[in-house]
């Protein structure tokens, strides 16, 4: 008896080994399929393809409901197709996981002003100031929150143009940001000779 139930456990032990290498296979293929997902989306959303970006980060997300950098771009392309609504759900949801999340903490703050409330619009407009180390960004964030203080009801012409020039504040930030890999191999110098110093902007 003892020997019949060694032999089957030395069969179980060989099987799980010849099965062990296609479980290992299909998680990857689950995990990259959905990081594929999330990429679509993402290359999606930079051309401004709102509704295909949105059916991106869904899909991934009915997969993985806890991703954050879906919930993210699902919140930012419901913002770039004026549901406001939809996008503070999504975004809010986001920043309760990642409170550092720069861009879901402006693209929060830009929903809340689209829905007329300033209150919160600037909450996380100050949440976003503080995370990012671009001192331009800075300074445009200040004077956003400035202009938002002295109108007692902010008009739609400024909301467009307060949500637009932080937009685009941060898009050239991310640009900047990304281009520097190509240039790291080589080391710049400044008027008097000295290295310059490490990446100042803290994108996440």
């Amino acid at each position: 008896m003892d020997m019949v139930d060694g032999r089957s456990e030395n069969r179980f032990r060989v099987t799980m080994r010849r099965c062990y290498p296609v479980l290992l296979a299909a998680l990857a293929f689950a995990i990259s399929g959905c990081a594929t997902t999330v990429g679509r989306g993402q290359t999606a959303l930079r051309d401004g393809r709102y509704a295909e970006a949105a059916s991106n980060f869904e899909t991934a997300l009915k997969e993985h409901p806890e991703r954050t950098d879906a919930l993210v771009g699902l919140g930012i392309a419901r913002y770039g197709q004026g549901v406001y609504d939809d996008a503070v759900a999504h975004l809010s949801q986001a920043v309760r996981q990642d409170p550092k999340r720069a861009d879901a903490q402006l693209y929060l703050g830009l929903s809340y002003l689209q829905r007329s409330d300033e209150g919160s619009a600037a909450e996380h407009l100050r949440a976003f100031r503080d995370l990012t180390k671009s001192g331009r960004v800075t300074t445009q964030v200040d004077d956003a929150l400035q202009l938002m203080r002295t109108e007692r009801r902010l008009s739609p012409t400024s909301r467009h143009f307060i949500a637009t020039s932080l937009e685009s504040a941060m898009k050239s930030e991310q640009a900047l940001q990304d281009a520097r890999p190509v240039y790291a191999p080589w080391p710049r110098y400044d008027y008097y000779g000295g290295l310059y110093g490490p990446s100042f902007w803290g994108w996440r």
